[in-house]
């Protein structure tokens, strides 16, 4: 019981920070476009529901690597500097994982520099926001 509000806890930080994600690549380059480009990580866009498939593809990764986060710092009470860092950590393995290893095999993608820094950094303040929103949410002993 105690790990099953553990884990809904991570997903719904996780799912909260890849909302926040998400909106990062709604903000750029024009009517959400670079939301293609988180569907062309896993080879699922198209011209007219690639926005779509890339916001929701950003809330499920989001709410997976949100619990994920969850079960790997578990009810320990960590400290906020301690939950910052593993949260940016968790989004810099959520680059690693899906943008560069997936995206390579799945969507043969070369990753030069612009483009490693218009994926990288939204995913490092989308693990900075699930460390903040997970620390927040921690129940505190009394």
């Amino acid at each position: 019981m105690v790990m099953m509000k553990t884990l809904r806890r991570g997903l719904l930080a996780g799912l909260c920070a890849g909302f926040f994600a998400a909106l990062l690549f709604i903000v750029d380059y024009g009517p959400a476009n670079s939301l293609n480009t988180v569907a062309r990580w896993l080879g699922l866009d198209s011209s007219g529901s690639g926005r779509l498939v890339g916001f929701l593809l950003m809330l499920l990764l989001g709410a997976i690597f949100g619990a994920l986060f969850s079960t790997a710092t578990g009810r320990r009470d960590i400290a906020l500097g301690r939950s910052l860092l593993l949260g940016v950590l968790t989004g810099a393995m959520e680059w690693i994982i899906v943008v560069y290893v997936l995206g390579d095999l799945v969507n043969h993608l070369r990753i030069d520099f612009g483009s490693w820094l218009f994926t990288f950094i939204p995913l490092l303040v989308y693990g900075l926001l699930l460390g903040s929103l997970s620390y927040q949410w921690r129940p505190r002993p009394a």
